[in-house]
């Protein structure tokens, strides 16, 4: 029951955060006729709804669901920014030695917390199985690995 219970407030807990938008910001975008720096590569202007990292607010994509995660080690806000691709990992009660996937390629919408890594965490659209898994089991807490692009 506890844990349905917990399931539940986290769920609450990720809709929130989904309709929660503050109104004094405007997301950021990249003009089509701006040329780039050669040093630095473009990410596409974010789509409508999408986190842009400028705390606009997130939107889910569609055939996912908004899931916030606590990462064992909070040192690894700091490298991870909105729109980044991860694998989610759960590290077991066994001392963390041993690690069960979670979801892969799952999208960055949010990265909350980074000057405070006890309140910080992650909001990640995962798939609907795939967010089951991260609620269910209870573990140590969650690793990421970033992939690259």
């Amino acid at each position: 029951m506890l844990r349905l219970l917990t399931v539940a407030v986290l769920l609450i807990t990720a809709a929130a955060v989904m309709w929660i938008r503050p109104t004094s910001c405007t997301p950021a975008t990249i003009s089509a006729s701006a040329s780039p720096p050669a040093s630095k590569s473009l990410r596409p202007a974010a789509s409508p709804g999408l986190g842009t990292g400028t705390g606009t607010g997130t939107g889910v994509p569609p055939g996912s669901v908004g899931v916030p995660v606590r990462l064992a080690d909070p040192a690894a806000l700091a490298v991870v920014r909105p729109g980044n691709r991860v694998d989610l990992l759960r590290l077991d009660d066994d001392g963390g030695r041993r690690t069960t996937p979670v979801a892969s390629d799952a999208l960055v919408l949010e990265v909350t917390g980074k000057d405070d890594p006890v309140t910080g965490g992650l909001l990640l659209a995962l798939a609907p199985t795939d967010a089951e898994r991260a609620l269910a089991a209870p573990g140590r807490g969650f690793a990421i690995l970033i992939r690259p692009g």
